[in-house]
């Protein structure tokens, strides 16, 4: 899939442009400030329908207007995404009918993005990269998004039961809703497993051809409940016990302390934790192979490569590992968009290349690096 061609008006810093990449590589160079992660920001929220920055929609309206457009033309196909952002509203219309599920979305313009601030969840806590895994599940199967979202449903009906006033306490009611989020719960781990076993299986190698070697990196799902290796048949009834022994501490601090919403992604490098020990090169280069590797999974699973977004791909790098992301882009066959504030750190082969200045894009021709 290919992004065609970008409208935007009243979006960000950008200036009121239509913005028309290239097929293969663009590199959007410029200073800091010019508006390079508000175009990424763009093209990714074309997919997701949520910025990786900001929570608020209107927080993506330029200061002092009232609303923000994005109109884009996606082949194969020409098909075309409106978006509509203004007074706390969001609008969205595929080929000109009205949408209303972010999955919609996702099936017709999927992006494998990378922000500035992705690597910090190799260093953070559990949450971001459950995100992180989460948001590969759903861009692979859209649908999973439903499943997800009814698992959260259910936990916050039991967390709402747990802080009752006690006179209104219902213990049939919270044995059905641990039933159901039980059976909910078995359905997000299975889905998370079998992704992070994909990326698992494909990471080490991409990892390897950006890094120039083997930085022998291992994941690992972490659930406290949930032993490694323990047979998915049985998953939910593991969650419906666990749930039943954890209920008087979980009324006592009144929420849901097991589960997959306490679960974690363990990941390390050269036999020890990212956490704590990883460089932040390190980290860099990790989350940008992780970000490959499900571009390319998603193209085993559904037969046609996503938009790949990299902002600020070559910054904590060295030379040698900027050339092995460089090599790594020149192979992907994709549509991929690749900003960098400094020229000489990521001149690609064959990129389209525009200059950022004031959210306005200026496309220079092609970029080569030296004979």
């Amino acid at each position: 899939m290919q992004i065609k061609s970008l409208e935007v008006r009243g979006f960000r810093n950008l200036v009121a442009q239509t913005f028309v990449p290239g097929p293969k590589v663009n590199l959007i160079l410029g200073a800091n400030g010019q508006g390079k992660t508000n175009l990424v920001e763009a093209i990714a929220f074309l997919s997701w329908m949520r910025s990786f920055r900001t929570s608020r929609s209107a927080d993506l309206v330029v200061a002092g207007g009232e609303a923000a457009w994005l109109d884009a033309r996606i082949d194969p196909g020409s098909r075309s995404i409106d978006v509509h952002l203004g007074g706390g509203l969001r609008k969205v219309r595929i080929d000109g009918h009205p949408v209303r599920a972010a999955r919609d979305c996702l099936d017709l313009v999927a992006v494998a993005c990378l922000s500035p601030d992705d690597p910090a969840v190799l260093e953070g806590g559990p949450e971001g990269r459950r995100v992180l895994l989460d948001r590969f599940v759903v861009m692979r199967r859209p649908p999973l998004g439903a499943v997800l979202s009814r698992f959260e449903r259910l936990l916050k009906e039991r967390n709402a039961m747990l802080r009752a006033d006690p006179a209104d306490f219902d213990a049939r009611a919270l044995d059905a809703c641990e039933e159901a989020l039980a059976a909910a719960g078995a359905e997000v781990v299975a889905s998370r497993l079998e992704a992070l076993g994909r990326i698992e299986a494909r990471l080490p190698a991409t990892l390897a051809t950006m890094a120039g070697g083997d930085l022998a990196v291992r994941i690992r799902y972490a659930s406290k409940w949930l032993p490694a290796g323990a047979d998915p048949a049985t998953t939910a009834s593991r969650l419906r016990t666990r749930l039943a022994e954890r209920r008087p501490a979980d009324l006592a601090l009144g929420y849901t302390t097991s589960g997959p919403q306490a679960d974690d992604v363990e990941v390390g490098l050269l036999g020890l934790p990212t956490r704590g020990h990883a460089s932040r090169g390190q980290k860099k280069i990790l989350m940008l192979a992780w970000k490959v590797a499900e571009a390319l999974e998603y193209q085993a699973e559904r037969g046609e490569l996503p938009v790949l977004v990299l902002d600020d791909a070559f910054a904590d790098l060295d030379v040698d590992r900027q050339a092995g992301v460089v090599a790594c882009l020149g192979n992907y066959e994709g549509q991929s968009f690749v900003t960098s504030a400094v020229a000489d750190a990521g001149v690609l082969r064959g990129a389209t290349v525009f200059l950022a200045e004031c959210g306005a894009f200026s496309r220079m021709g092609e970029a080569w690096a030296g004979s």
